[in-house]
């Protein structure tokens, strides 16, 4: 059977790494003009006024609303330093993910299960299936889709909770580190620590791809 080989090859075509550069051109630009308009003094100004502990209440909450969470990492480290602002976003991203699991499986999971009744079709349910590990990456991995509604998908589809916690948290915190060393390396201008930030996400991105493109494979291959 030859045809999901040809497929598979033409994710790849050169217009996807068009587009890929692109992205990543534009976040380097973006970067470089809050880099040389930052109004430090300004910024200084508002972080002596601001709280930490609404900030992160609000980090815990917000994202389970749809709000996005890495502006905040980035916020957190520009504000409150790279160890504050690591340890108050491990705390609101850990509280976050408790929640999302909570709400996905005591109101949105019964509710599904009501409106699936009339039809043919059952909700997954992973803590009687072998395969949660490897669908809690590959839900985690999915290019595209907002974080808020993965935690959800996942609560909803039985994934234990230490699995769903231990996944979603290390995915999540290794990019969350990075944008918390990022934030505070715009505020002080710390060219080298913003670098490595930037190296940590590439590689991260680099991983990521290949994962998939080797899930890909083997998909291929059945």
């Amino acid at each position: 059977m030859p045809s999901p080989s040809p497929k598979h090859t033409r994710r790849s075509t050169p217009a996807t790494w068009a587009r890929r550069a692109l992205g990543a051109v534009t976040l380097l630009v973006l970067a470089v003009l809050i880099w040389n308009a930052w109004d430090y003094q300004a910024f200084i100004a508002w972080r002596e006024e601001a709280g930490v502990v609404p900030f992160f209440l609000a980090m815990a909450l917000l994202p389970a609303l749809g709000v996005p969470i890495t502006p905040f990492f980035i916020v957190a480290g520009a504000t409150f330093g790279t160890y504050v602002g690591l340890a108050g976003s491990a705390v609101a991203l850990s509280t976050n993910l408790v929640l999302c699991y909570w709400i996905a499986r005591s109101g949105l999971r019964p509710w599904l299960a009501r409106l699936l009744a009339r039809t043919r079709y059952d909700i997954p349910d992973f803590e009687k299936e072998q395969g949660a590990l490897r669908f809690a990456l590959l839900v985690k991995l999915a290019p595209g889709v907002p974080i808020f509604i993965k935690h959800y998908l996942l609560g909803m589809a039985g994934v234990p909770f230490w699995i769903y916690f231990g996944v979603s948290g290390l995915i999540t915190g290794i990019y969350a580190v990075a944008f918390v060393v990022l934030g505070e390396s715009l505020l002080d201008h710390d060219l080298g620590s913003g670098a490595v930030a930037l190296a940590v996400l590439a590689a991260a991105g680099v991983a990521i791809y290949l994962w998939r493109r080797r899930m890909a494979g083997r998909q291929a291959a059945r």
